[in-house]
């Protein structure tokens, strides 16, 4: 009986944190910065910044729909798709596109981390996507 409470109480507190997590991202949140890392022969890092060629903001709702309004290099691209994520792990799908990562919250701050091993076509890689709450 008290294996079955403490499997219970994880649960519930394992759910309700995902919860609580989700409505910390549940929000519009305006794009700081993108650092890649790239794992070639000598590893590679480049960072953009937020600058009147690189707008952007990211819009979770509730619902699971996520909005974007994009301006890189003078293109602006807007549109919808879905997003869920369960625990630290975020996935969004907009069109035909599916991006895994994982993010952190943290001071008003969100932090979208996508990673790929390396392939025979392509070097890995990790991107670090920062935004601040709007």
């Amino acid at each position: 009986m008290k294996k079955r409470l403490k499997i219970l109480l994880v649960s519930i507190f394992s759910v309700t944190y995902g919860q609580i997590n989700n409505l910390n991202l549940i929000n519009d949140w305006i794009f700081e910065s993108m650092t890649t890392i790239t794992r070639a022969e000598r590893e590679e890092i480049t960072i953009l910044y937020n600058d009147e060629n690189n707008l952007e903001t990211l819009s979770f709702e509730e619902s699971g729909k996520i909005k974007y309004n994009v301006m890189n290099e003078g293109i602006e691209k807007i549109g919808t798709g879905v997003w869920y994520s369960e625990g630290v792990y975020l996935t969004i799908i907009v069109d035909l596109d599916t991006t895994y990562g994982t993010y952190q919250i943290e001071d008003g701050f969100l932090s979208i981390i996508v990673s790929e091993e390396e392939s025979e076509e392509f070097y890995g890689y990790s991107t670090i996507l920062k935004y601040i709450i709007k």
